[in-house]
């Protein structure tokens, strides 16, 4: 029996990748505003860290719950939860008078951004037909650009219209309202993981993880995941993640066009985000993970020798050659560990892979800011450039071709 349908499988496409795209506002919604907080709020560089990075370790440890709950309870009754909790996060973040509040609520928010990563490709490994289900799935950066520009955009038509900076960054926070009541009004017609439905026992962290070691393909396949999980998470936790604060901090040109600046670097994240995933039949996913750690690389160096010998002119080049490398690097990571394990523990698979990403994230974020002060933000950028490099190293020596694998239905890969 084949249990993909054509229609329903476009559909809930659609509606995982809006959620995504909801996980990425939360993601990205500090670091975009932090010019905008720290003034409106009055904290310094160790804070901007702990407030950026809140978010993130939260979601660090949804990755964990969400992971254990989804192949619990199923896919469909947590995506009503973390809908719920998105919501709620929201509306308290933009309520937040004071740095502690600020970052308690970002941390809340991060739980269901984390557990949605789980939640959301387990419905599309699930739904999707292999082949299919690796190219919608990898459209996860494209989701974080649109997201990272719809922050931007909504900035420069309040600065335009000359609302306060406390204004902005308060109602960056309740833009993901809209796209929320969306998947809330969908619910209904979202139907559960028929995969999930015919699984007839129920596996602890523990027990996924004797079986993971116990098999070298599954094995193998996670130790890139993870590997180069935290190489792109420690790409993104420092490097992506300031991007706006360089710019801004440097004043390159003044308030509006600097946002500008910020949103044409991320604009090159929609070709990079689209073209990705279209030449996976193509390239695999082990090339565009090598392609991408080789452009990051790159990008890094070079952004980081520009802001040593202060030749700020080139910066949106170099940074939109690394926001290209890291979308493409970050591309696989997730596909390759839900692509690989079966529907009884896949959402524990991905919970842990995402955690392995969210957490080295979480501590350069934190860290990021006190390196830049001791020793400069040119060089912090070139440390950070190592990250790159070993992403490259592990793509190369753990990572075998998986693209097509269908051993979740008939037991035996396509792949090499």
């Amino acid at each position: 029996m084949n249990i993909y349908n054509a229609m329903a499988g476009r559909t809930i496409s659609k509606v995982m990748l809006l959620s995504l795209f909801i996980d990425e506002l939360n993601i990205f919604a500090v670091p975009m505003m932090s010019i905008f907080m720290e003034q409106s709020l009055h904290f310094g560089t160790a804070f901007l860290g702990i407030v950026t990075g809140a978010t993130v370790g939260g979601a660090a440890i949804g990755s964990l719950l969400g992971g254990k709950l989804t192949d619990y309870f199923g896919r469909k009754k947590l995506f009503l939860v973390n809908l719920s909790l998105f919501l709620f996060s929201a509306i308290m973040s933009a309520l937040s008078s004071n740095i502690a509040m600020l970052a308690s609520f970002r941390f809340l928010a991060g739980i269901p951004a984390g557990s949605d990563i789980a939640n959301v490709y387990c419905y599309i490994m699930e739904t999707q037909k292999p082949g299919n289900r690796e190219i919608i799935g990898a459209y996860n950066t494209l989701m974080a650009t649109l997201a990272i520009l719809t922050l931007n955009i909504w900035v420069v038509i309040l600065l335009v219209s000359g609302f306060s900076e406390n204004f902005v960054w308060k109602t960056s926070f309740l833009i993901q309202i809209i796209p929320i009541i969306i998947l809330f009004s969908l619910y209904s017609k979202l139907p559960e993981s028929s995969m999930w439905k015919s699984v007839n026992e129920k596996t602890t962290y523990r027990r996924f993880l004797k079986k993971l070691w116990n098999n070298s393909f599954l094995r193998r396949t996670s130790l890139y995941s993870w590997s180069s999980g935290i190489a792109s998470g420690i790409e993104v936790g420092t490097f992506a993640f300031f991007i706006p604060y360089i710019i801004l901090k440097f004043g390159i040109t003044g308030m509006v066009h600097d946002r500008l600046i910020i949103i044409a670097v991320y604009f090159i994240g929609i070709p990079a985000g689209y073209i990705g995933p279209k030449m996976i039949p193509k390239t695999g996913l082990r090339k565009l993970s090598y392609y991408g750690f080789m452009l990051s690389f790159a990008g890094l160096i070079f952004s980081g020798l520009a802001l040593i010998f202060n030749v700020y002119i080139v910066l949106p080049a170099t940074m939109m050659v690394f926001v290209w490398g890291n979308h493409w690097n970050n591309q696989p990571i997730i596909i390759s560990q839900a692509l690989v394990t079966n529907a009884e523990s896949r959402g524990k698979a991905v919970g842990i892979s995402n955690f392995v990403y969210q957490f080295p994230s979480f501590l350069s974020i934190t860290v990021f800011p006190i390196m830049f002060s001791i020793i400069g933000i040119g060089l912090s950028t070139i440390v950070v450039a190592m990250a790159s490099l070993f992403g490259i190293i592990i793509t190369f020596t753990v990572f075998r071709e998986i693209y097509g694998y269908d051993g979740d239905i008939y037991k035996t890969p396509h792949g090499n």
